[in-house]
């Protein structure tokens, strides 16, 4: 391929270029390329074809042929443009017939191998990955515009589909912001230091040596002092004050609108607050310190396709870890590790826009594992998954709290994942901490939930309405556990007065 386009570009003769565009031709109907996903690639940059016939047409010559309103086409630059054009459409070829006949981590080697600037291979890469995502969003919106009747009819058919294209675009606008987000999350642009591994080790069950690099450092993991951030819309933060110890399990619940997320953003260094400070581990957390953040705290965004950018899983989840500066056999182990622990393994070479959305939250984790930052701020991680993989996810938090000393600051609306998994309850509301305190103390308190507008565990609710069970009122149960051990000294309390 390299060799046609640079014979093609040099030489730039009409003849040449329609011979290596019908052997293009010739090689993708030999390789049994489907035509349809050949014409794709062939068509899709087809435009720009065109664009340069009608450039050239109208920009050079001295003989005009016809005028089409204020355009004029001129002889020469009609051949101009012809042999231009099929240039371009040669080239397009053969980059078509490379695209459906080789995998992209291999065309990225070999743009790397040809020296190719770094940055646009780096464009290419997530050209690739978020060009499906867009496809996706295109087909899913087209489908609703159907259901709604405007598809009837090629006039209703285009402004259906100028709207779908001008929320794509305003879409993508809003997503380069988030992806920038995540890649500073992970060590973009970041000053690269070595780092030497530590690990306590022993604990467990699976040997899996992902222990945070900063187990040993001394002092709390955070502390937010009187920290605000305002929106231009309104939404802000007010004076948030709270102190996370290592170790801790802390679930952060509010309605929409609470400022959890800003929050989180706020203490993984992607947002700056207005007033007050952050400090990991006792360092402030300032214009400076923010590009190292990333080695101390890692976030879990909602949504993984904002989480994942890279074209595929075995890359993205080794992208954090190579800006660590750890040697390459680290890197791999980690990511292997990270793997095995979410269970991707098998997922690794697959591309990213082949995943199922459960597959991306574990994948996206994974990603944050590798890096092993002491502090995990997971934003609704449980979201949109069913209640098997929820599950799943669940195990895993509590794993690396409990046999690997992780911290974590977990957002959710889902209040029964906040009573399996919490040490200590945050409830945010309107900016604010409205109450802080262990989850028996939170979750009971109907009056505090009420008025954050959050509904109380299933379990207690169900036995808050029940009658005492054994004529005495204990404490209501918050989790499974505590039900089932309430429910078994109920029945053994109602044996024995059977058996006097």
């Amino acid at each position: 391929m390299a060799a046609a386009i640079s014979l093609n570009i040099v030489v730039a003769r009409l003849e040449l270029s329609l011979i290596l565009f019908f052997i293009g031709l010739s090689l993708a109907a030999w390789s049994r390329i489907p035509w349809r996903r050949f014409a794709f690639y062939f068509l899709a940059p087809a435009w720009a074809t065109l664009l340069v016939f009608i450039g050239f047409s109208a920009g050079f010559g001295v003989f005009p042929i016809f005028t089409i309103g204020p355009v004029t086409f001129y002889k020469e630059g009609v051949w101009q443009g012809v042999s231009a054009a099929a240039r371009v459409a040669c080239d397009m070829t053969w980059l078509a017939a490379v695209f459906t006949t080789t995998s992209f981590p291999d065309v990225l080697t070999a743009l790397k191998f040809f020296r190719v600037p770094a940055v646009l291979v780096d464009a290419a890469a997530i050209s690739y990955r978020y060009g499906f995502l867009l496809l996706d969003e295109y087909a899913r919106m087209k489908t609703v515009a159907r259901m709604k009747g405007g598809r009837r009819g090629w006039i209703a058919a285009c402004r259906s589909t100028g709207l779908i294209l001008s929320q794509i675009i305003l879409r993508s606008y809003d997503r380069t912001a988030r992806i920038q987000d995540a890649m500073t999350a992970r060590g973009e642009n970041s000053q690269i230091l070595p780092s030497s591994p530590k690990s306590i080790g022993g604990a467990c069950p699976n040997r899996c040596d992902i222990t945070p690099s900063g187990a040993f450092e001394p002092g709390p993991v955070l502390v937010c002092d009187r920290v605000s951030h305002v929106y231009q819309g309104g939404r802000s933060l007010k004076s948030v004050s709270m102190t996370i110890e290592k170790g801790e399990v802390v679930v952060m619940c509010g309605p929409n609108g609470a400022g959890k997320t800003t929050l989180l953003k706020v203490i993984s260094g992607l947002m700056t607050p207005c007033s007050g400070e952050v400090r990991h581990f006792g360092r402030k957390l300032d214009r400076k310190s923010r590009r190292n953040v990333f080695r101390r705290a890692g976030i879990l965004f909602q949504d993984p396709n904002d989480q994942l950018f890279c074209t595929h899983v075995r890359a993205d989840i080794a992208y954090g870890p190579a800006n660590l500066g750890l040697t390459a056999s680290e890197i791999e182990r980690l990511v292997c590790t990270a793997m095995e622990l979410m269970e991707v393994s098998h997922l690794a070479d697959r591309p990213i826009h082949r995943l199922s959305h459960g597959e991306m939250k574990r994948v996206g984790l994974a990603g944050l594992i590798a890096m092993r930052p002491p502090l995990l701020l997971l934003d609704e991680p449980t979201a949109s998954l069913d209640p098997a993989s929820a599950r799943h996810l669940i195990d895993i938090i509590r794993h690396l709290n409990s046999h690997h000393g992780y911290t974590l600051i977990v957002v959710t609306h889902d209040i029964d994942l906040a009573a399996d998994i919490a040490k200590r309850i945050i409830i945010l509301n309107d900016g604010e901490i409205m109450a802080d305190g262990p989850p028996r103390d939170i979750l009971t308190d109907m009056r505090l939930l009420q008025s954050a507008r959050l509904e109380p565990p299933i379990l207690t609710r169900l036995f808050q309405q029940l009658p005492p069970l054994d004529g005495r009122h204990g404490a209501i149960p918050a989790t499974i556990e505590e039900a089932v051990q309430r429910l078994r000294q109920t029945i053994r309390d109602c044996r024995g007065e059977d058996h006097e």
